[in-house]
């Protein structure tokens, strides 16, 4: 019976070591994941903080909303409509950035992050 005992003993020790690592790789990946989130929500309130010095954030407002207040205007939907193409004729990864400088310049880069893009080609 001896030896059976020290043969149970000596599983159970291998098989609480390796539940052990596991609870511990899956404490560092939970602290790393909760570190990320909060430099990101850091950075987020920065770059809102830093937006009450820099006209940047009324220039793309004022870019980014021109088709809807030139819509009113029936002599200017032509350019409206002609700028709203002209976007969409820009390449993907253009696109990306623009998304990118908004999401930075508005404290929206969570948003984007959640909504999955992806760049075209990549896996």
């Amino acid at each position: 019976m001896g030896i059976w005992s020290g043969v149970v003993s000596a599983v159970a020790g291998i098989a609480k070591s390796w539940i052990d690592s596991k609870k511990a790789k899956y404490e560092a990946e939970k602290t790393f994941q909760m570190k990320m989130a909060e430099m990101e929500a850091t950075w987020d309130l920065i770059a809102l903080r830093q937006a009450q010095y820099s006209l940047k954030d009324e220039i793309i407002t004022i870019i980014i909303f021109f088709p809807l207040v030139a819509w009113w205007f029936p002599s200017l939907r032509p350019q409206a409509l002609a700028w709203a193409e002209f976007v969409t004729t820009m390449p993907y990864w253009y696109q990306m950035v623009m998304f990118g400088i908004v999401a930075a310049s508005f404290g929206l880069r969570w948003w984007f992050g959640k909504q999955g893009f992806k760049v075209k080609g990549s896996k």
